[in-house]
């Protein structure tokens, strides 16, 4: 009898040890299970929380890239990243790669973005545009084919050269390109009139007699004025130009008297550049240096600068016939240098999760 009580005894006990094992084996197994999931799900969460944070510096700087990868600490991971430019898909996007490392677990994330068309409804239709009659003379250059920021030539995707409400005057050997219907017209003199376009009608039937009015999605009250004032992005405010600071970026305005000018501009760097008064007699004349950027002027005279991007003469009643350029000096169009510079412009709050780039592939 105590032979078969012991029998018993001992399969219990072997019984418990197997059972007990099990389970402490299914209990390590869960806890790694879990340290595991932790893991893969933080190194996840530091990969993407990474990306938002490239994606919002490069969109408070558009030019911004990290091209040699660069290793933090992050969220209790480490992240190492790169933010490059890359043509994906037959567009040109900027990639940010990142690979998070969170407790030896390991997690690669690709994402392909670019700058979202906050456009702001800017109406100008040409390289340069004017509510005048306008002429050019010497041998300027005005070429509204595309290009890109750095002046590379993209095929098809142009616009008018000259747009104007009044009538066009070539003279000299100054020479005018441009694209119609998909189709590119070398700067020539005389221009091919399927890029000229003459007596035309400004987007919603008004001659525009602000900057403001350049643009037809501008917040209601939104003053370009005050938005210089406040230095955002480097914008200045003057009525004096001799108290501009350069290179030129953001918002610069600049307000003359009536009847006055702005003789021999120093008009070197970047961005919106607005040359305004009331009267709509502020006039921009001899220009110097290059700019890259949209310039809306009242009375624009005599550009004798490189400019890529658009000019915009805003006056129906020039001083001096509008000759809108007489020098050896270009005009170039460029969707890139306009997107850039409107981008620049941030009359919108952003809030959490709202991102400000157009996301077009996110790979993990």
């Amino acid at each position: 009898m105590s032979r078969f009580i012991l029998i018993i005894v001992l399969g219990a006990f072997i019984t418990y040890s197997i059972t007990s094992l099990t389970q402490n084996k299914n209990v390590t197994q869960a806890t790694e299970n879990s340290v595991d999931n932790y893991a893969q799900t933080k190194a996840r969460n530091v990969a993407n929380s990474t990306v938002q944070l490239l994606m919002s510096q490069v969109a408070d700087d558009y030019s911004w890239r990290v091209t040699t990868p660069v290793t933090k600490q992050i969220f209790d991971g480490e992240a190492t990243y790169t933010v490059t430019d890359e043509t994906f898909d037959g567009e040109d996007l900027i990639k940010f790669s990142v690979t998070s490392i969170v407790c030896d677990d390991t997690m690669k994330v690709d994402v392909y973005a670019k700058p979202m068309d906050y456009s702001l409804g800017f109406i100008a239709p040409a390289t340069v545009s004017t509510s005048n009659n306008v002429s050019t003379l010497g041998d300027i250059t005005i070429d509204g084919r595309n290009h890109k920021a750095d002046g590379t030539l993209i095929p098809g995707e142009g616009t008018y050269g000259i747009w104007t409400t009044g009538t066009y005057t070539q003279s000299g050997s100054s020479e005018i390109g441009g694209t119609y219907m998909g189709t590119d017209y070398v700067p020539s003199n005389p221009a091919d009139p399927n890029i000229i376009a003459e007596n035309q009608t400004w987007p919603g039937g008004i001659t525009p007699t602000t900057p403001e009015e350049m643009f037809t999605n501008l917040p209601n009250g939104f003053s370009l004025k005050e938005y210089a004032k406040s230095g955002t992005g480097g914008s200045q405010y003057v009525t004096d130009p001799s108290l501009l600071s350069h290179p030129l970026s953001g918002v610069t305005y600049v307000e003359l008297p009536s009847g006055d000018s702005w003789t021999s501009a120093d008009i070197e760097g970047s961005g919106l550049l607005i040359v305004h008064n009331d009267s709509l007699d502020a006039i921009l004349t001899n220009t110097k240096d290059n700019f890259a950027g949209i310039i809306i002027g009242d009375d624009i005279i005599h550009l004798q600068s490189n400019i890529i991007g658009a000019v915009i003469s805003i006056t129906e009643n020039p001083s001096a016939g509008n000759t809108i350029g007489n020098s050896g000096f270009s005009v170039l169009h460029s969707k890139q240098v306009l997107q850039n510079t409107l981008m620049e412009i941030k009359p919108r709050n952003f809030g959490f999760a709202q991102n400000r780039l157009d996301v077009k592939h996110w790979f993990e």
